[in-house]
């Protein structure tokens, strides 16, 4: 289905139709800062978390649904020339083909493709686009500047999302990385420095992700994704002498992939319900388990 403002902005449609992926980012940033060892239960740490939840979760959730989920060059494309230019009058002695003339013809062009076109199809979602951005850019402010970084990375995803949006298809891999790669980083960062094992497993566990979102939408490749970043994980946390944590996550794996032959057949609403509870436990024991 297609995101919308108020689906999102709202928590209801999105998060009803997408009842696992709907919360994947908040819960990537309660693992990521289960991982940092710095969350205490403490005042001042919750309601940083609070904040960091509402950033990776409301800010950049909205922002990458709205930017790969609009369609924002597709009237410039079936509606330009405007059918009616803007009246936008010039000054009385400028000339038709002098250089003002030119200029004012094309900005009344612009104004009558922006009201006529662009501002019916597209004017809701920029406005809300443009609500996350502040939203975002306060909270930013308010959190560690280690967070700052961040939004450059999603920035770089939004081009790519609207990129790919503007050729009509979908990307399945920037949006794992905004929710779970970054949401876990942000999570990280609000309470510890940077750190090496913290970061991998954030990486393996986006494109577990990444293969979940296209087994959702019946895509090739999905499980070689979805079971190589969980058994990448696994070693990982085996190179980090961590054998309870990787025979755990190793046994949430089996599990999955005992359930798999089963998935040819199934709905891809369905698909979904029942991988991701399964990708979410193995994220917490990764989270859990980073020394």
């Amino acid at each position: 289905m297609e995101p919308s403002i108020s689906g999102r902005l709202l928590g209801l449609q999105a998060r009803v139709a997408r009842p696992f992926w709907g919360v994947m980012g908040a819960w990537s940033v309660l693992c990521g800062a289960l991982a940092s060892n710095g969350l205490r239960a403490e005042g001042e740490d919750l309601l940083v978390l609070a904040l960091v939840l509402l950033l990776a979760d409301l800010a950049w959730g909205t922002l990458w649904d709205l930017a790969a989920g609009t369609d924002w060059f597709g009237s410039l494309a079936a509606d330009w020339p405007p059918r009616r230019p803007g009246n936008l009058r010039g000054l009385p002695y400028s000339r038709r083909r002098a250089p003002a003339g030119r200029l004012l013809r094309g900005v009344n062009r612009l104004v009558g493709w922006w009201r006529e076109s662009f501002w019916p199809q597209a004017g809701g979602a920029l406005l809300g686009l443009l609500a996350a951005a502040l939203l975002a850019a306060v909270l930013s402010l308010l959190l560690p500047a280690a967070l700052r970084p961040l939004n450059a990375i999603l920035v770089a995803l939004l081009g790519l999302g609207a990129a790919a949006r503007r050729r009509g298809r979908e990307l399945p891999a920037g949006e794992a990385l905004a929710a779970v790669g970054l949401g876990w980083l942000a999570g990280h960062l609000a309470f510890a420095p940077p750190e090496g094992a913290s970061g991998l497993l954030a990486l393996c566990l986006a494109v577990a992700a990444w293969g979940g979102l296209r087994l959702a939408r019946g895509r090739r490749g999905a499980l070689l994704l979805l079971d190589g970043g969980q058994v990448a994980a696994v070693a990982l946390l085996a190179a980090l002498k961590q054998p309870l944590p990787a025979g755990l996550l190793g046994l949430l794996l089996l599990g999955q992939v005992a359930l798999q032959p089963s998935l040819a057949s199934t709905p891809p609403g369905e698909v979904a319900r029942r991988t991701w509870p399964w990708l979410m436990a193995a994220m917490l024991v990764a989270a859990l388990a980073v020394p």
